[in-house]
């Protein structure tokens, strides 16, 4: 059976030289006809398996000087031409290469000359698209830097070749990218993208042996001779470069290090351990990089318990509120209280709120808890008013996943008109970190919760490094600081000044502070010295159900 001829498209205006053209051709290919340029690409769109075109350049409707601007700009660009001219004025050639065609014969035709210039350019363009072919399979398309089966099989190479050598598999993700592509576009993350790429390529070269590729989204990886001290070399010289890539956006990342003990298995097996010691990087926020540890493995199996169960627990209302009463400091009587989750699993019991929280912000269904949360409180506050009592204001946390929800304002807005109180009986906890990592994006968010009647607290106050900028640049209302955070017996004497000092510069700024965390007696009579406005700790009360709390509203009744 005959395998099909190879169609040639005859772009030429002249009759009689369509003519001559597809008797040259017949014989080894499939002519098509188009008497311009424009009839051209409509031909091409009918025929997109066209192995070459036979361009002519002076034509009515559509030149072909015009033809290969629109070619170079269509799906077909790949498709050699050959420019078919008389000219014979100097520059002619030049010209007609210059704007994309991949050879040139003159006319009259002459048959042999013009079969082979055929055929070499396509065996050029067959060659070019099965290096294309080649470079998508190894290459990432947006990076130009390995691609993720690519890494892994370089790595593979890079390992095998020397195994008397010790090396580390490093993990790099950049902390909450999607809000940076949110925040700055798809176009800004991208360039961030390639950026991190370029640097990494400049850095490879420190190495006479490594592996480096983008393994998806923002995530990359390296394989590099293990050093300690040149990896926190490296990770050190990565927060430079973003740090100076984007003054206006401070960009974070996270780091698992895996430092390879066992070539046998595979690298996919190895990527797997240095994924666990990212994740686990990301529960501590204090650090930027975390390395791989036999007992992750573990983690991860619990975690994904987490994930499947906190689905069904949300269904079936095993997620409730417990309440922590908060009390005035001059008169030590209630005056609101912070409502917590607590997950009553129906065969593991109550579970701690830090070992689910954490998994479920980092899987990103923690916003789902949340809205459970502020509806219970809602409802919780709505019942209270009909049965008479006059509840003080409860405040609710709103989580990192909820603060760049779009629709956390309106969310909000709807859960107060659903059960009829007023915005004012509902207080919004932010964690500081959040008011430092993107302030521009707090100050708005914090302003429209204003507009909609919703008091704010900056929570964790004291926990960052730019805390004080947060405080003059964003109108929250109540600052919330742990006192067990600041006040520790080694620096004792010193956290207590400092203490004394945000108390003071709230009082001067007219910002009233809540202490959480208060434990002791003497903790209590230091802050009244202070003349702290609230607390709330276990030396008051423990967090306790809805039931218990009514106490604090009857007798307030």
């Amino acid at each position: 059976m005959n395998e099909p001829r190879l169609k040639v498209l005859i772009i030429e205006d002249q009759p009689i030289n369509r003519s001559i053209l597809k008797g040259i051709l017949s014989k080894d290919y499939e002519p098509l006809e188009a008497a311009n340029g424009k009839e051209g690409l409509k031909r091409l769109a009918e025929n997109p398996d066209t192995a070459a075109i036979l361009l002519d350049i002076v034509m009515p409707v559509m030149d072909g000087y015009a033809f290969l601007k629109a070619l170079a700009r269509s799906s077909y660009s790949s498709i050699p031409t050959i420019a078919v001219t008389s000219s014979s004025e100097a520059g002619t050639e030049q010209a007609i290469l210059a704007i994309g065609a991949w050879d040139y014969v003159t006319k009259p035709y002459e048959p042999l000359t013009l079969l082979t210039r055929l055929k070499n350019v396509i065996q050029r363009s067959q060659f070019y698209l099965l290096n294309q072919m080649k470079r998508l399979y190894e290459y990432d398309s947006l990076t130009g830097i390995y691609n993720r089966s690519f890494f892994f099989v370089k790595t593979r190479e890079l390992l095998d070749a020397h195994r008397d050598q010790t090396f580390a598999l490093l993990h790099f993700d950049i902390n909450y990218f999607q809000v940076y592509n949110a925040f700055w576009g798809e176009d800004g993350g991208d360039k961030l993208l390639v950026f991190l790429a370029n640097f990494f390529t400049k850095e490879a070269t420190r190495y006479s042996d490594c592996t480096y590729g983008r393994i998806n989204a923002d995530v990359f990886c390296l394989c590099i001779p293990y050093d300690p001290k040149d990896v926190q070399r490296l990770i050190d010289a990565v927060d430079q470069a973003l740090a100076a890539f984007n003054p206006e956006y401070r960009v974070s990342a996270t780091w698992g290090i895996y430092v390879i003990d066992d070539y046998g298995q595979g690298v996919d097996r190895m990527f797997d351990s240095v994924c666990l010691a990212a994740k686990e990087c990301k529960r501590r926020p204090q650090t930027s990089f975390v390395y791989y540890e036999k007992s992750f493995s573990d983690k991860a199996r619990n975690d994904q318990w987490v994930v499947n169960e906190s689905r069904r627990a949300l269904e079936e209302g095993e997620f409730v509120t417990f309440f922590q009463p908060q009390y005035d400091l001059k008169t030590l009587k209630p005056a609101g209280a912070e409502a917590l989750v607590r997950w009553n699993h129906p065969e593991k019991g109550w579970i701690s709120p830090g070992d689910f929280v954490p998994v479920l912000e980092k899987n990103g269904l923690i916003g789902a808890v949340d809205h459970h949360v502020w509806e219970l409180v809602c409802a919780h506050l709505r019942d209270w008013i009909d049965r008479g009592y006059e509840p003080f204001p409860i405040s609710v946390n709103v989580s990192r996943a909820d603060v760049y929800n779009p629709e956390l304002v309106s969310s909000l807005k709807a859960l107060i008109k659903k059960y009829n109180i007023p915005a004012n009986l509902l207080k919004l906890e932010i964690t500081e970190s959040l008011y430092v990592q993107n302030p521009k994006i707090m100050e708005q968010k914090v302003s429209a919760l204003h507009e909609a009647g919703f008091r704010v607290l900056m929570d964790d106050f004291g926990s960052g490094y730019s805390s004080l900028n947060a405080l003059k640049d964003i109108a929250f209302d109540v600052l919330k600081i742990d006192m067990n955070f600041l006040v520790n017996e080694s620096q004792e004497k010193k956290s207590r000044t400092i203490l004394a000092s945000v108390i003071q510069m709230a009082s001067a700024l007219e910002i009233p502070v809540v202490m959480e965390g208060v434990e002791t007696k003497s903790q209590v009579e230091f802050l009244q010295r202070l003349h702290c406005d609230y607390a709330q700790g276990y030396y008051f009360s423990k967090p306790v159900p809805a039931e218990l709390y009514e106490t604090l509203l009857q007798k307030k009744a």
